[in-house]
């Protein structure tokens, strides 16, 4: 099988490049990845519309056909792949692996773009009020994972690294590049670092040339 992810190094498309990451270490299954990026608006050429006319990453290419979105790629990768454990076997398990990563991608990753891109939602006006709103519903969505994270569980959903781990790192790095202090959330710190330590983790992290602790 072809796979070819295109991605944005420290992006929401880091979350399927991990997930590719454990299909390579369950299976061997190699696989390409592309970066495009977003600063110089790489997204918006016609060539990268062609894959994604939506003009937005993560894009997996699997066998010539386009899969778009974090949900559908990680969970085709783990349908197609289920001993890379990309999600838990069991149903009810993975159901709620699935909702609390489709909280993330729909609800918390949509408010931190309101934080970094509030032009896109506001006039020059009321930009800056957009962003303080967008900043302090970030930060109560980041105490949530906290909380979740002080009852001594090893991962966000149990005992098993799923994709919605992968999306709280990012989650945490974002934090820091809002100037959000990311030591405010100890359990969350704490085992974003271990989570960093993960072969398959701090591999796709190399590769895109990120770290753990960003901003101040």
């Amino acid at each position: 099988m072809n796979l070819h992810l295109y991605f944005c190094p420290g992006t929401c498309s880091f979350v399927p490049h991990v997930s590719l990451e454990l299909v390579k270490e369950a299976y061997g299954q190699n696989f390409e990845a592309s970066l495009i990026n977003l600063g110089k608006g790489e997204q918006l050429t016609p060539e990268y519309k062609l894959i994604n006319a939506q003009g937005q990453v993560p894009v997996l290419v699997a066998d010539g056909s386009s899969l778009t979105q974090v949900i559908a790629i990680v969970n085709y990768l783990h349908e197609q792949f289920p001993n890379a454990k990309i999600f838990p076997s069991d149903p009810i398990q993975k159901a709620h692996a699935i909702s609390m990563l489709a909280w993330m991608n729909n609800t918390v990753h949509t408010t931190f773009t309101r934080v970094f891109r509030p032009e896109r939602f506001s006039d020059a006006g009321s930009k800056d009020a957009v962003k303080m709103v967008a900043l302090e519903t970030f930060k109560s969505y980041l105490a949530e994972i906290e909380d979740i994270l002080s009852k001594g569980q090893a991962f966000i959903c149990g005992d098993q690294l799923t994709p919605a781990d992968i999306y709280a790192l990012t989650f945490i790095r974002w934090a820091g590049l809002a100037k959000i202090d990311q030591q405010t959330y100890p359990n969350y710190y704490k085992y974003a670092e271990r989570l960093a330590e993960i072969p398959s983790v701090k591999n796709i992290m190399a590769k895109e040339g990120i770290f753990l602790k960003t901003g101040r």
